[in-house]
């Protein structure tokens, strides 16, 4: 008899994922507005002075969702868990409250420099990216029991 415990793809693809997410939404910048004559600025977490305060807001939530979801699967890939109850279906929803937040906070900076011309950086993706693919792991993982 073997006591080899065999690891969940889905709850590794999720980790990994959301630590690439929390990496992009720290390393990067979240928007950015062009104010004329090639002046570019931008929001971020780290060190931008161009943020709006809904925008920041979101990507501190956003931040806290991540970990928490990254709590989630370690909770599933440890040998001893930490929390015995079965979270996927609490991962899925706090997956797609990560999606909602970052379209919250692009609105958010959107709607307060809107006299100017703005987009999404690569925080924005990062964070859109990982809550769109740990919704649809978790939503598999959780039917694939």
């Amino acid at each position: 008899m073997s006591s080899e415990r065999k690891v969940d793809p889905f709850a590794a693809l999720i980790l990994v994922f959301s630590i690439i997410g929390l990496i992009l939404m720290l390393a990067f910048d979240f928007a950015a507005m062009d104010i004329g004559g090639g002046n570019w600025r931008y929001s971020c977490l780290l060190g931008c002075e161009y943020y709006s305060t809904g925008d920041l807001i979101a990507q501190i939530v956003v931040l806290i969702l991540l970990i928490i979801q990254i709590i989630i699967v370690l909770n599933e890939l440890l040998p001893n868990k930490f929390l015995d109850k079965d979270l996927d279906k609490i991962g899925m929803i706090l997956a797609v409250l990560t999606i909602v937040f970052v379209v919250i906070g692009l609105g958010s900076f959107g709607i307060t420099y809107s006299e100017n011309e703005w987009w999404p950086e690569t925080g924005f993706y990062g964070g859109i990216i990982a809550g769109l693919i740990n919704a649809v792991l978790f939503f598999l993982k959780d039917r694939n029991k």
